[in-house]
């Protein structure tokens, strides 16, 4: 086990590598949605690209996550940011919809960052103090979006869209660097096995059948996430004429509120909560936001209502989060996170699918059926979640 002090030094650097690819990432949400639109793409179009990340990502998160539990997480955390920042690249030369598409698949090579990133963090620190630091990640996490959709808004206003894949690939990019010069290496927790693998290794369910119905939860809070990010932009333009510089307002404000209930509610809300409770409340607020966004008179209103759903998430997702941590082997965990990702990844291919599509038949459809699937969720969740309270990551 790492020294406290090289734990702490650890997570600061994780910290800001996450935070850095997040501010690229970011920046082009804003951005990629609109740019479609202009590019002729239809709505179930603009929601195939948007998913083909998820697609590849569903394979091979989990693969990426088992390999850092054999090999190592430095070298897997650092060949999958350098993706990431070459993905954003990519998007800067983006004239047209299949170099758009190629680096959405970039993206999805890259995308298991995060995963090792909550993989090595379980093995620098203990089960006691494993929440409080996984907590610091996902703040970090919510920060760079927050930072990225703001400075895609002001970079559109005063030079245009066309240069924001390459201050996205310069900012993914040099998270990259903290990473190759400071993160040191942890050692590796799981033998390697003689054999073949399958693609897609599902054995850790197996193992571990409590696992899969809260990796279907998972599932069900990004199918939702998947439906706004995904029609957002098209959204409040096609009933409010607000274009990327709103969108980045009310993205800002969302993601500030899922930082400061990450920082400053979670510790609270778990002493007073089961992880049961949390979930369905986070679920419940959830939907209550997503349900009233498209009938949004005002752009205060929908802060009101980002911030809502935005809440939701913070309270939910961890628990969900904690609950399986606790329930993986700590020689797994690598695994399991990137299962867990693989798990997200299915609703983030089918909510842009889906809701591309609905909203061409009717803007507010999306939304209604995403919020009407949390609120199912809030419902189902106490038979998801196992009786004992866990803690929280």
């Amino acid at each position: 086990m790492i020294a406290v002090s090289a734990n702490r030094r650890t997570l600061a650097v994780l910290m800001a590598a996450i935070f850095l690819d997040l501010v690229g990432f970011g920046m082009l949400i804003p951005d990629f949605q609109l740019r479609a639109e202009k590019l002729g793409a239809k709505g179930w179009v603009i929601g195939a690209i948007l998913s083909s990340l998820f697609i590849v990502q569903f394979v091979v998160s989990p693969l990426w996550g088992a390999m850092s539990d054999r090999r190592g997480r430095r070298p897997v955390l650092l060949a999958c940011s350098a993706l990431s920042a070459f993905a954003m690249l990519t998007y800067g030369f983006a004239g047209n919809l299949w170099i758009m598409l190629g680096s959405r698949i970039i993206g999805g090579f890259g995308a298991a960052n995060v995963v090792v990133a909550q993989a090595y963090i379980a093995d620098a620190f203990p089960p006691e103090n494993r929440s409080v630091a996984l907590g610091r990640l996902g703040a970090a996490l919510q920060a760079g979006l927050i930072l990225g959709a703001a400075l895609a808004g002001l970079i559109t206003k005063v030079f245009g869209s066309e240069i924001i894949g390459f201050v996205a690939a310069a900012s993914s990019g040099l998270g990259v660097l903290l990473l190759f010069l400071f993160l040191p290496s942890v050692e590796v927790k799981q033998e390697e096995q003689p054999g073949k693998r399958p693609i897609i290794n599902l054995a850790l369910l197996k193992d571990v059948p409590a696992l899969t119905p809260l990796f279907i939860l998972a599932a069900v809070a990004w199918f939702a996430l998947a439906c706004l990010e995904g029609t957002f932009g098209r959204l409040i333009h096609h009933n409010l004429n607000y274009g990327q510089y709103e969108y980045g307002i009310v993205f800002s404000i969302e993601s500030i509120t899922g930082v400061a209930a990450q920082s400053f509610l979670l510790a609270p809300v778990q002493k007073l909560m089961s992880s049961r409770l949390m979930v369905v409340c986070g679920y419940l607020l959830q939907g209550l936001g997503l349900v009233l966004m498209p009938f949004a008179p005002s752009l205060a209103a929908l802060v009101i209502f980002g911030a809502c759903y935005s809440l939701g998430t913070s309270i939910s997702s961890p628990a969900v989060n904690g609950a399986c941590s606790t329930l993986t082997p700590e020689d797994r965990q690598g695994e399991m996170f990137g299962l867990m990702q693989g798990a997200r990844s299915i609703g983030f291919v089918v909510g842009p699918l889906l809701g591309g599509a609905l909203f061409d038949f009717r803007p507010a459809s999306p939304y209604l059926l995403a919020g009407v699937v949390s609120l199912a969720a809030a419902f189902l969740a106490p038979f998801a979640i196992p009786k004992k309270r866990q803690a929280v990551a």
